[in-house]
């Protein structure tokens, strides 16, 4: 079997990440977009010697899990993977995946999950979306999404079907007016041109939509033009902005910001709080399930009113001021100054004193802590934890662990990071109690998860 082989293959399985599996030649075959009872035509594009990975090139015959994808580019983007499989398998597909990965890699026997809970609905569901400029051969801008696994290919985007139409409405006015005004977009190897990034947000809670352009410079022709015709597509549209990045790094975030229209800033409504949203913050993406996620969180922690609570990696504060509507004192620990200056605010916004921010690593706050170097040291009785898809630094585990909280509430956007962590957790004699899987992104492989811990012998 050899790299450049295309089989025929019968998928038995699915594996998360829209890749099933099948079997040749006694090595376990990952096939793209390949789904249960399938019969499929595959190209391979890796083959080690315990397994291969394939994509599909046509099905044969489809399997009693397969329904017709509803986007035309469902060959091309990376984004809704699992769109061909109907939603509630692909919801039985995450719970038993969370199930799955807390046995072999958290080491529990009998893991004690809740069954998943689905997303409220599961197209139009994105509050923001980012899309990248590519040159096309011919010159022309190209602005849309990049092909499944690749950095340096875009495809146009004709139709999307996570944001709201508007969101598509002004993905297509800015590709006809880069076409026109011929924007030079911006090359992520040769380091050259000007059009990098177009971020769109639209809450659906409040209705408001933000329009971020990211350029290396403010010299595309027509920008002021552009945000006219932008803000003119609907009365909720509030803000249009140029965001400037002229650092190498392919991300789109912006280093300073100018104002085309509107304030800068536009606000979602989360559980009867308001939270101000600018171009570089961190929002739950699913508004609608965010919501669910974080009743939870506060479910787990239990309660009572007199708590002190500690929120980890706290962001905007959008936790934090959920717990502290419900606790005696809320302190949220985040290392981007910014962020940390936009939670203050939202706590003011919302009229929630009881609050306080420290800015900072969580690893060192919680170390100066615990040597007495740090003023008003915190002892909560209550610890929120919601990192990044890395998880927990060992560090940061422990120092949770040596504050002593009779409850620590883990919200984890990864399965196999919360595992290992859970791990850690144990060494320091704290257990899982249970874990409720969210399902924020339909039609992808991505799973949020809520964990209550308690110490061992409680």
């Amino acid at each position: 079997m050899k790299v450049r082989d295309v089989l025929t293959l019968s998928v038995e399985d699915v594996a998360l990440g829209g890749k099933g599996l099948a079997r040749h030649e006694g090595r376990v075959v990952f096939v793209d977009r390949g789904l249960p009872g399938d019969r499929v035509v595959a190209r391979l594009t890796k083959v080690k010697r315990t397994f291969a990975e394939a994509r599909l090139e046509s099905v044969e015959s489809p399997g009693p899990a397969r329904v017709a994808a509803r986007c035309a580019h469902v060959e091309q983007c990376g984004g809704c993977r699992l769109q061909e499989m109907p939603y509630e398998a692909q919801c039985a597909l995450k719970e038993r995946q969370v199930v799955e990965t807390l046995k072999h890699l958290g080491g529990l026997s009998a893991p004690p999950v809740r069954p998943l809970v689905p997303a409220p609905g599961a197209w139009h569901y994105r509050n923001k979306m980012e899309f990248s400029f590519l040159q096309a051969a011919d010159g022309a801008p190209v602005l849309g999404l990049h092909e499944r696994g690749t950095y340096d290919r875009v495809f146009e985007v004709r139709e999307c079907h996570l944001p709201s139409p508007l969101v598509v409405e002004i993905v297509r006015l800015t590709q006809r007016f880069a076409r026109e005004r011929s924007w030079r977009a911006y090359h992520p190897s040769r380091h050259d041109g000007l059009a990098r990034f177009l971020m769109v947000r639209h809450l659906p809670l409040t209705g408001e939509c933000a329009v971020h352009l990211i350029a290396v410079a403010d010299r595309l022709d027509g920008l002021r033009e552009w945000a006219e015709a932008v803000a003119a597509l609907s009365p909720e549209v509030k803000t249009v902005t140029l965001g400037l990045n002229g650092s190498r790094s392919n991300v789109a975030v912006m280093e300073e910001e100018i104002v085309l229209h509107g304030s800068g800033a536009i606000v979602e409504r989360l559980l009867g709080l308001e939270f101000e949203v600018v171009g570089n913050a961190f929002l739950q993406t699913n508004s609608a399930q965010a919501e669910r996620l974080y009743a939870a969180a506060l479910e787990a922690a239990r309660l009572e009113g007199g708590e002190t609570v500690l929120d980890v990696y706290s962001g905007a504060g959008t936790l934090t001021l959920v717990f502290a509507r419900a606790a005696k004192l809320a302190v949220g620990i985040e290392s981007v100054p910014d962020a940390v200056e936009r939670a203050r605010r939202n706590a003011v916004r919302n009229g929630l004193g009881a609050t306080r921010f420290e800015c900072g690593e969580a690893r060192r706050v919680l170390r100066e802590w615990s040597q007495g170097r740090r003023e008003e040291a915190v002892r909560p009785e209550i610890v929120v934890v919601d990192p990044p898809r890395a998880g927990l630094h060992p560090r940061v585990v422990f120092r949770v662990a040596e504050l002593k909280p009779r409850r620590v509430v883990y919200v984890s956007c990864n399965p196999a990071t919360l595992a290992r962590d859970l791990k850690d957790f144990a060494e320091h004699g704290y257990r899982l109690a249970e874990a409720t899987p969210f399902d924020m992104f339909p039609h992808t492989p991505h799973i949020e998860c809520v964990a209550r811990l308690e110490p061992a012998g409680a």
